[in-house]
């Protein structure tokens, strides 16, 4: 590991900070005017010709002054970026819309992910918690008319699920009671990976000619198990990222179309389960992330089962703005949908 004295440390927090604020290439005369110490532009020229011999530091044009590299920002988020408290103003923001949305956990998913991508500027990352280990809490049938039955159905994640479903005119509210009994004695409490097809069809059975009157209710419950199971991740504000000056127009297309694949990105969000993770271009192991950071953390509504939330941006982003504020949201997303476990 480089060691680096207090002097270069406190010229490449100046070169980054700058370089966050502007975009722009950063000279020694610039610095002067950051530091909060008297020292030369010729002392400040020498400490930057070795922070780029070192590979903190490098010139894109032969006139232009220095750009941090990925290795820089490594350093400046480990070490040397200044820890901020999210301001109360913006506390209290997050804190009313996420309020708003407290009763259902997938529109507080919604509202966290567009907040974090409209107040950044990035592509803002949800996954509600994990669904492997996520048990069926509840199902009801409710009537809509004489031949329609909403089928709806809790899960231990607190996400609610819906679906409309026809009927035979014959099926009466006793036999949806019976249904709703039958399969409540049955699967609640269940994984639902372990809730399939097969173990309905002998329920099926079991019914008899009711059975075949409510085939579409039990094929209408398999759908909505098959939905909860399935990864999902929500994504608001990736379109902001062909505007950002820091992404050529061919880089961001190769990012929107990482971003395209849900799977994939689920998967790699998966692999980082413990604490905030700041992921710096090729970190990733994405080759499509090549320029981008990632910066993720988890929220754990029942201290088991957990999700992620994150931000997908240029390597160029206002780190000791956008992490607290990612911080502050996990926690408040974690108390709210921990409420209604």
């Amino acid at each position: 590991m480089d060691l680096l004295g207090d002097r270069k440390r406190a010229v490449l927090s100046a070169v980054i900070e700058s370089y966050i604020r502007t975009g722009e290439p950063v000279g020694s005369k610039l610095l002067t005017q950051y530091l909060d110490f008297s020292v030369s532009s010729a002392t400040i020229r020498n400490d930057m010709a070795e922070l780029s011999a070192k590979g903190y530091l490098e010139q894109p044009h032969t006139s232009a002054g220095r750009v941090p590299t990925a290795k820089a920002f490594r350093l400046y988020i480990d070490q040397l970026m200044p820890r901020k408290a999210l301001e109360n103003e913006r506390r209290e923001a997050i804190t009313r819309r996420l309020q708003s949305a407290a009763g259902d956990p997938e529109r507080l998913l919604s509202e966290a992910t567009q907040m974090l991508s409209e107040t950044t500027g990035c592509a803002a990352i949800t996954t509600p918690p994990s669904e492997v280990t996520v048990t069926l809490r509840r199902v009801e049938f409710l009537r809509m008319s004489a031949r329609t039955v909403m089928v709806a159905l809790m899960t231990s994640s607190g996400s609610l699920r819906s679906r409309l479903c026809r009927v035979d005119a014959s099926v009466d509210d006793e036999h949806l009671a019976a249904l709703c009994t039958l399969l409540s004695d049955r699967f609640v409490g269940q994984p639902l990976s372990d809730i399939h097809m097969a173990q309905l069809q002998q329920l099926l059975v079991a019914l008899g000619t009711n059975g075949l009157l409510m085939s579409g209710l039990i094929t209408g419950f398999c759908d909505l198990i098959r939905e909860s199971v399935k990864a999902d991740v929500l994504m608001s504000g990736q379109f902001q990222l062909i505007e950002n000056p820091d992404y050529e127009w061919e880089h961001a297309r190769v990012l929107l179309n990482f971003l395209s694949r849900r799977e994939q990105l689920a998967a790699m969000l998966s692999m980082y389960n413990e604490g905030l993770q700041v992921l710096l271009g090729s970190e990733s192991l994405c080759p499509e992330l090549n320029g981008s950071s990632v910066i993720m953390t988890r929220y754990s509504p029942d201290g088991h089962q957990s999700g992620s939330i994150g931000l997908i941006g240029p390597v160029r982003m206002d780190y000791a703005r956008v992490i607290p504020q990612l911080e502050f949201m996990a926690h408040a997303m974690e108390r709210l949908m921990g409420e209604l476990w």
